[in-house]
């Protein structure tokens, strides 16, 4: 993200501003595998132009040299589609450069706008995996579309985006890209692919081809037992409108401007440094609101403790304002020295007063099946790499009290307690690193190789 000092004009209200990017603003992960036109989707949505099928769409977006060379994204990168009150998406004006069109930017957008969404590129790569996993848990996203290129079925990649997506309790809406060109049967064998991984028991969930806008509205509120799948086509616009309408219809999931009350709460998950401005730190304000010159604290540094600094400045979709509130995605400048900026990183926390942190937490998992790796095997003293929001951290099992087996029968040592997937147990997690913030009731996740396991946490121990 690029800090960007925006002039605001007299009719810009701030408050009025930092209310609707809380309240109006959903957020939205896209994911699928490599070839199913994440960036391209989200480069014609963002844009209004149609790709030219060798990759037009996805150059506006993508930032990396070697991502628009190899047209793959190794990065989580948000990018903003704003919708007016007719519900039609704000859109630049036409370009006589059809190489390299003057797009508006992201704060043109969110003062524009009426109502935001926020698409979260993700990796579809498996090399990058690990990334996407990331990027779902810091997210905090309300949904996912889950791209799936129309003329072949579903890949490992996609089984293992729609766990995780699932594991994660986020709805879900398939793409289907890519059908200008694509035979009917082929088409068909792909539905019929996707309608058993919905009805899988990693899903549960039906399945509802949407082919009006009368049919959006009646799966809203019913997007908690509904997949909707849609048809695609970045090249003729076949279908482009009819996800407009699904985007700017969602009802909000995550009720972030209800926690506005509480303690000041933002999750780190970038920081970065700007020319002339110093050290900046990005995340989602989780609760709580900030204004300029406020004295806050950051940690948890390696040593256990909190740095005691001031805010310098505050962006909120790169519009310079002096307070951001609950659900806002902010940056924050920060007033460091030398020796401190050295001690930021990704995955601490900024609070109003220094808070209890903790080295051992339980929480309930459930080790996700059909990950491709069926016959792990999960008991004590076993390492694995745990996400928990924008957390990231090796921890090793000290203990597994088991709640549930699989319908498998496993074939268990005598006197052990252990976990395969399928099974549900209570398991006693400690972090090797350092201590984290974490509280009872954040969403846990695991992943080590092919191995998967979703929960909450039940219990923190304070030291």
């Amino acid at each position: 993200m690029t800090l960007k000092s925006t002039s605001v004009d007299t009719t810009f209200n701030e408050e009025l501003f930092t209310k609707k990017m809380s309240i109006d603003h959903t957020r939205v992960a896209v994911i699928g595998n490599v070839d199913a036109g994440k960036s391209t989707l989200i480069g014609t949505l963002t844009s209004g132009i149609l790709d030219d099928g060798r990759g037009q769409s996805r150059k506006l977006i993508m930032r990396h040299k070697h991502e628009i060379e190899t047209g793959r994204t190794s990065t989580a990168c948000s990018h903003l589609l704003g919708f007016n009150e007719n519900g039609e998406p704000i859109l630049s004006p036409p370009s006589y450069n059809t190489t390299k069109p003057k797009l508006k930017t992201e704060d043109k957008i969110a003062t524009d706008a009426l109502r935001l969404v926020s698409l979260v590129d993700l990796a579809g790569h498996e090399k990058y995996l690990k990334t996407t996993i990331h990027g779902v848990s810091s997210g905090m996203v309300d949904y996912a579309l889950v791209l799936i290129n129309a003329k072949h079925q579903p890949t490992h990649m996609t089984l293992q985006h729609i766990g995780l997506i699932s594991a994660y309790g986020v709805p879900i809406v398939i793409v289907l890209t890519k059908i200008d060109g694509c035979p009917e049967h082929m088409l068909q064998n792909t539905k019929d692919a996707i309608n058993a991984i919905v009805r899988s028991p990693q899903v549960q969930k039906r399945s509802f081809t949407v082919r009006k806008e009368g049919d959006i509205d009646l799966i809203n509120d019913k997007m908690h037992s509904i997949v909707p799948i849609m048809n695609v086509s970045c090249v003729t616009g076949n279908g482009l409108s009819l996800l407009n309408h699904l985007l700017f219809s969602l009802p909000k999931r995550r009720r972030h401007h209800e926690k506005t009350g509480r303690s000041f709460e933002l999750l780190i998950d970038d920081v970065f440094f700007v020319n002339g401005v110093g050290i900046i730190i990005s995340g989602i304000v989780n609760a709580g609101k900030i204004s300029v010159g406020d004295t806050v604290w950051v940690g948890l540094l390696n040593d256990g403790n909190f740095l005691n600094i001031a805010v310098r400045s505050i962006h909120v979709a790169r519009i310079n304002v002096g307070t951001a509130v609950s659900g806002n995605s902010a940056c924050l400048g920060l007033s460091l020295n030398k020796s401190q900026r050295k001690l930021l990183r990704k995955g601490m926390v900024v609070m109003e007063e220094p808070v209890d942190t903790s080295l051992i937490f339980d929480a309930e998992m459930e080790i996700i099946k059909g990950s491709g790796f069926d016959r792990a095997t999960i008991q004590k003293n076993y390492q694995t790499m745990v996400h928990i929001l924008n957390v990231k951290q090796a921890a090793i099992i000290e203990n597994i009290q088991l709640i549930r087996k699989s319908m498998v029968t496993h074939s268990i040592p005598s006197g052990s307690n252990v976990v395969r997937p399928g099974d549900r147990a209570k398991i006693r997690f400690r972090f090797m690193m350092r201590k984290e913030f974490i509280r009872v009731g954040m969403r846990v996740l695991l992943r080590d190789g092919c191995v998967r396991g979703s929960g909450i946490v039940t219990g923190v121990n304070v030291e």
